[in-house]
C-alpha cells in the first residue's frame, strides 16, 4: 500500500512544432499507441501513484479526454488546461489535485517511453528526501563556450546530468514554491522552482531509454527501445513493390520525384505525371494491401486533372497511417536515359520525406539508364521502379 498519497501530473500542452507533422506529437502513433496513452498507461500501472491528472491545451482537451476515457485505466484521471508557459501548466494541474495528496509527480508527456518501473523509483526516492527528479548522466564531453565562440574550459561530464521527468516533489514544498515564484515564465523545469527556494532535490539516473518525442528522429529511436523491449516483433513488417511508366512528350513539365527537373520534353499523364511518385506511392499501398493508385486516385476523375503528385503522396501517407502502419525504408529507382538527374536527388529525397513523415536517411533514391535499349534507351519515356517496407504499429 502506499504510504505517501501521491498524484501524477501529465503535462499534454506541446506545440510539437519540431516534429513537422499535421498532429501534436501527443497523438503521434507509436507502435499501436499514442504518446499520451503510453504515457498515461505508464503512471497507471505504478503502484505509487494513486491519481492522475492530465493537462492539455484548451483546444485538444476534449479530444485527449476523449482518446483517454476510451482506455481501461485502473487510477482516478482528471483533466485540466493547460496555461501559458510550462510552469503555469503544472501549476493548473497542482491545482487540480486531491487535497488529500502528500506528493506530486510532474511528467512530460513527450516522454512516453518512461516504465511504470522508473517511476516507482524516483517517487520513492521524493517520499525519502521529499523531492526527487529523473536524470540522464551524458556521454560526451562537455565544453563552456564563450559568447566569442571560443572554448573556454571543459566540464567534468560525471558531475553533469540531464534532467528528465518525472520530477516528483512534496506537494507542500511545491505549493510554496509556486507561491514564492515572481516569474513562472522563466521557469523551464519544475526543479528550478524548488531550487530557487533552496530544497535538495535527489538524482535518479534513468538511463538513455526516457527520452522526449520531439522530432522524427525521435520516434524512430523509440520504435526500437520498444521493439527491443519485445512490444513488436518480424511479423510485424510488410513489403510491397511499386512500377510505373510514363511517356515522354513536348510542351510539358519534367516532374521527378515532386522536382522540376530542367528537359525539353516532360511527362504525359493525368496528373503531373511524377513517374518516381507514382511507383512509391503503389509499393507503399501494395504493402499495405490497399491496391494502387488508379484505384484511389483514378484517371477518369477531373478532381486529379494536372494534380501534383507530392499532394497525393501525403494522401497515400495518411491512407497508410489510418491502416496501422508506418513507413520503414523506401528504396526507389529512376530509369531513363536522359537527362543526368544526379544533382536532384537530394531535393527529391527531401521532398519524399517531408511527404511521408519520416527522416531523410530512410529513403534512397537511384537513378540509372538501359545503355540505349528499350524505350527508356530510346528516349521514349521514363520508368522507375520501388520498394516499400512497412511497420505495423497495431
Amino acid at each position: 500500500m502506499n504510504q505517501f498519497k501521491t498524484s501524477a501530473i501529465i503535462l499534454a500542452g506541446g506545440s510539437g512544432s519540431r516534429m513537422k507533422s499535421d498532429k501534436t506529437k501527443q497523438f503521434m502513433n507509436i507502435l499501436g499507441k499514442t504518446v499520451i496513452e503510453r504515457s498515461v498507461a505508464a503512471f497507471d500501472g505504478s503502484d505509487l501513484i494513486d491519481e492522475i491528472i492530465v493537462v492539455a491545451k484548451r483546444d485538444e482537451k476534449d479530444a485527449i479526454e476523449a482518446l483517454i476515457t476510451a482506455g481501461k485505466y485502473l487510477k482516478p484521471i482528471k483533466f485540466s488546461i493547460g496555461g501559458a508557459c510550462r510552469a503555469e501548466s503544472a501549476k493548473n494541474g497542482f491545482i487540480a489535485v486531491d487535497s488529500e495528496s502528500r506528493f506530486v509527480a510532474i511528467h512530460d508527456a513527450a516522454r512516453c517511453l518512461i516504465t511504470s518501473e522508473m517511476i516507482d523509483k524516483v517517487v520513492e526516492n521524493a517520499h525519502k528526501n521529499g523531492a526527487a527528479t529523473a536524470v540522464c548522466g551524458v556521454s560526451d564531453t562537455v565544453k563552456i563556450v564563450g559568447a566569442d565562440g571560443r572554448i573556454t574550459s571543459t566540464v567534468a561530464r560525471d558531475t553533469v546530468y540531464r534532467a528528465q521527468t518525472p520530477q516528483v516533489f512534496s506537494a507542500e514544498l511545491y505549493k510554496k514554491a509556486l507561491t514564492e515564484c515572481k516569474a513562472l515564465e522563466d521557469i523551464t523545469d519544475d526543479n528550478m522552482l524548488l531550487e530557487n527556494i533552496g530544497t535538495n532535490i535527489y538524482a535518479v539516473d534513468l538511463g538513455h531509454t526516457n527520452i522526449k518525442i520531439t522530432t522524427q528522429d525521435d520516434l524512430i529511436l523509440a520504435r526500437s527501445i520498444l521493439i527491443e523491449r519485445g512490444e513488436a516483433g518480424l511479423g510485424e513488417f510488410r513489403i510491397g513493390h511499386g512500377y510505373d511508366v510514363h511517356k515522354l512528350v513536348e510542351g510539358r513539365k519534367l516532374i521527378l520525384g515532386g522536382v522540376e527537373v530542367p528537359h525539353s520534353k516532360g511527362l504525359f499523364g493525368h496528373s503531373d505525371a511524377d513517374v518516381l511518385l507514382h511507383a512509391i506511392m503503389d509499393s507503399l499501398l501494395g504493402a499495405a494491401a490497399l491496391g494502387d493508385i488508379g484505384r484511389h486516385f483514378p484517371d477518369t476523375s477531373d478532381e486529379y486533372l494536372g494534380i501534383s503528385s507530392m499532394y497525393l503522396l501525403t494522401r497515400v501517407s495518411d491512407l497508410i497511417r489510418q491502416k496501422g502502419f508506418t513507413v520503414t525504408n523506401i528504396d526507389a529507382t529512376l530509369v531513363l536515359q536522359k537527362p543526368k538527374v544526379a544533382q536532384y536527388i537530394p531535393k527529391m529525397l527531401s521532398n519524399i520525406a517531408f511527404a511521408l513523415g519520416i527522416s531523410e536517411d530512410r529513403v534512397n533514391v537511384k537513378a540509372t539508364t538501359e545503355e540505349h535499349l528499350g524505350f527508356t534507351g530510346r528516349e521514349e519515356g521514363v520508368a522507375a521502379h520501388s520498394v516499400a517496407m512497412l511497420t505495423a504499429t497495431h
